[in-house]
């Protein structure tokens, strides 16, 4: 009898630590899910952008993100979401697209919360800028290029 509580108590133990492990795991791969999600809808943003001939933008809170047509302003048209972050743990964070000093002529860079919008214009530009998908511990990082609309994942 001493020999089954024995192996139960070793069993527990090892069920505990497995159970903490597993977690951890999940949630990374929640974090690297989310960036990669995220690094999809701008790049599908960027592609659509050129194929329609019109203006996208993507707009982040520190939960969700939204694709808009045209622009992220009141009463645009919206293509996709909001999507949210399937993590309480996981945030974005240091989003920041900051719109030229000086307006370009027919470049909107209009946006409901400052530096949250991701523009992608019809000629394959961009408003350059870049988002941290963060959790405790591990950042990925996402960046915009201006000039070519690329997207890249860190």
């Amino acid at each position: 009898m001493l020999e089954l509580m024995v192996t139960l108590a070793l069993a527990g133990i090892l069920m505990a630590i497995a159970t903490w492990g597993m977690r951890s795991y999940l949630v990374a791969n929640r974090q690297q899910g989310t960036a990669t999600d995220i690094r999809s809808a701008l790049r599908s943003a960027a592609e659509q952008s050129l194929s329609e001939g019109r203006t996208y933008c993507v707009y982040f809170t520190a939960t969700d993100w939204t694709v808009y047509k045209s622009s992220c302003a009141a009463g645009s048209t919206k293509a996709n979401g909001p999507n949210r972050v399937d993590d309480s743990s996981i945030t974005l964070t240091s989003v920041s697209f900051v719109p030229p000093g000086t307006a370009i002529p027919n470049q909107t860079t209009v946006c409901p919360t400052a530096n949250k919008c991701a523009y992608f214009y019809p000629r394959g530009t961009a408003l350059p800028g870049s988002l941290h998908v963060s959790r405790p511990g591990k950042t990925y990082s996402i960046n915009v290029e201006g000039l070519t609309g690329r997207v890249s994942l860190a």
